[in-house]
C-alpha cells in the first residue's frame, strides 16, 4: 500500500490524462487499485433516459463477472440502492450496512459476488443528474479486510477530482444515437430499425419500426424492452450476451463475427395446414470505438426487420420521373415489385396480357434493363425505396 503525497499526485495526474485521452482510464484504475490495495476498481453508469447500464470499466474486473453483472445481477445489487440513496460524493461502505447474516442469505452475494471472489465494497456517486448516474467503487476480495481509515481518507480526498473528471467526459457515459449512427438518418429509413442494449433496453426506434409495432403482435415493447415470442426470445438474448462478451475480449478473430449479420425468423403459431404470419429479423453488434479491451460505452444491437405485409411499396412517382415512364408503365412496375406476374398484373388492371407484355418491353428499354430480375434489383435500390 502506498498512500503517500507522491502517489496521490501521480494518481491525480493519471486521472486528468484520462480526461484528455479516454483510453488512459485504464492507467488510472490500475494505479488507484495498487495505491489502496484494492482487489478491483469499478466505475459504472446508468443512462437514465433509456433506463439501462451504459458504462462499465475498471481494474481487475473478471470478464465473466462483469458480463454477469451487466446482464443479470446488477438488477438485484443491494449496494446500488444504498449508494443511490447517498448524496453525490458521499461514500458508502457495505460492511457498515450489510452484516454477515445479511450476506449469508442475500442472492446477490451468494450467487454472484462471493463466487467471483469479491466481498467488501466502498462506493459513491460521482454524478447524478437527469441524464445519468455514475457510481465509482473499490472492492476487496473474500478473505481480505474492508478498507481502513487511511485508504478511505485517500479516496475522499480524490473524490472531487474524480467527479469533475467524469463531468468533463459525461458524453462517454450515456448513449447517443446521434453519435452512433445519426438519429435523423435512421428515422428516414423505410426499413424498420431498432437499437437495443444486449439485454433488450430500447435506445432508438425509428418511425418505420413504430409502425411495425402497431401492425403486428409478434413483437412488442414491455417496460422499455423488446419482447419476442418465448420460443425465440431466449435464443436471441443469449446470442446478444455472447456477442457482448466477444466485444469485451481482445481476440482479433472475433472482429469478423462481430461485424456480420445474423438472422432470426419469428413466426406466429398456427393451426395445421395454415400459413402463419412471419417476421424476418437481422441483427448485428455496433461496437463503439471506446470498446478496446474494456466496455466503455456498451455495444448496441442493430436490429432490422422485414415484414412482408408491411413492406414499403416502390415509389411510382420516382420511377416515372427518373425513367420517363408513363403512368401505366409506373403502375405495372409497382405491381411487379409487389411480386405479381405479368398475367396477374393484367388481371389486376383489367387489361390484356399482351398489353402488359408490351409495357414491360418499354420499361426494360427506358430503364436499360433486359429482364424482370434486373428491373427488380433496380427498384430495390432506388433512393426513395430506402428513405421516406
Amino acid at each position: 500500500m502506498d498512500l503517500s503525497v507522491e502517489r496521490y499526485d501521480s494518481v491525480i495526474h493519471l486521472l486528468y490524462e484520462a480526461v484528455a485521452y479516454p483510453a488512459a482510464w485504464a492507467n488510472f484504475f490500475n494505479a488507484l487499485g495498487d495505491a489502496v490495495e484494492a482487489s478491483s476498481v469499478h466505475m459504472l453508469a446508468i443512462d437514465k433516459q433509456h433506463g439501462t447500464l451504459s458504462y462499465s470499466d475498471g481494474f481487475n474486473l473478471p470478464t465473466d463477472g462483469e458480463l454477469g453483472y451487466i446482464q443479470k445481477y446488477g438488477k438485484i445489487d443491494p449496494r446500488m440502492a444504498a449508494v443511490q440513496a447517498k448524496e453525490v460524493g458521499q461514500w458508502l461502505h457495505c460492511h457498515e450496512m450489510f452484516d454477515d447474516e445479511f450476506v449469508s442469505r442475500d442472492p446477490f452475494y451468494q450467487e454472484f459476488l462471493i463466487p467471483i471472489g469479491k466481498r467488501y465494497v466502498s462506493g459513491c456517486k460521482l454524478v447524478d443528474d437527469a441524464r445519468s448516474s455514475v457510481v465509482f467503487s473499490v472492492l476487496r476480495a473474500v478473505g481480505e479486510k474492508p478498507l481502513g481509515k487511511p485508504e478511505i481518507e485517500f479516496l475522499e480526498k480524490l473524490t472531487p477530482h474524480l467527479a469533475r473528471a467524469v463531468q468533463m467526459q459525461i458524453q462517454n457515459f450515456v448513449f447517443s444515437a446521434k453519435a452512433l449512427v445519426g438519429h435523423a438518418l435512421v428515422n428516414k429509413l423505410r426499413q424498420p430499425v431498432m437499437l437495443l442494449t444486449t439485454d433488450g433496453g430500447v435506445v432508438l426506434i425509428n418511425e418505420s419500426a413504430s409502425r411495425l409495432l402497431a401492425s403486428t403482435a409478434l413483437i412488442k415493447l414491455t417496460d422499455g424492452k423488446l419482447s419476442l415470442p418465448k420460443q425465440v426470445e431466449k435464443q436471441f438474448y443469449d446470442e446478444c450476451a455472447r456477442l457482448e462478451g466477444l466485444a469485451r475480449g481482445e481476440r482479433p478473430s472475433a472482429a469478423q463475427e462481430l461485424s456480420s449479420y445474423q438472422s432470426l425468423q419469428i413466426t406466429a403459431p398456427t393451426l395445421p395446414g395454415m400459413v402463419g404470419e412471419t417476421l424476418y429479423t437481422f441483427f448485428s453488434l455496433l461496437v463503439p470505438l471506446q470498446v478496446s479491451g474494456a466496455f466503455g460505452l456498451r455495444p448496441l444491437v442493430l436490429l432490422l426487420f422485414y415484414h412482408p405485409e408491411s413492406a414499403p411499396p416502390v415509389d411510382s412517382n420516382l420511377l416515372g420521373a427518373a425513367f420517363n415512364l408513363t403512368p401505366a408503365e409506373g403502375r405495372v412496375s409497382c405491381l411487379l415489385g409487389e411480386g405479381l406476374s405479368p398475367k396477374e398484373i393484367a388481371s389486376r388492371l383489367g387489361t390484356q396480357h399482351e398489353t402488359v407484355r408490351k409495357q414491360l418491353q418499354s420499361i426494360y428499354r427506358k430503364t436499360s434493363t433486359n429482364r424482370q430480375s434486373e428491373l427488380m434489383r433496380l427498384m430495390l435500390h432506388l433512393p426513395l425505396n430506402a428513405f421516406d
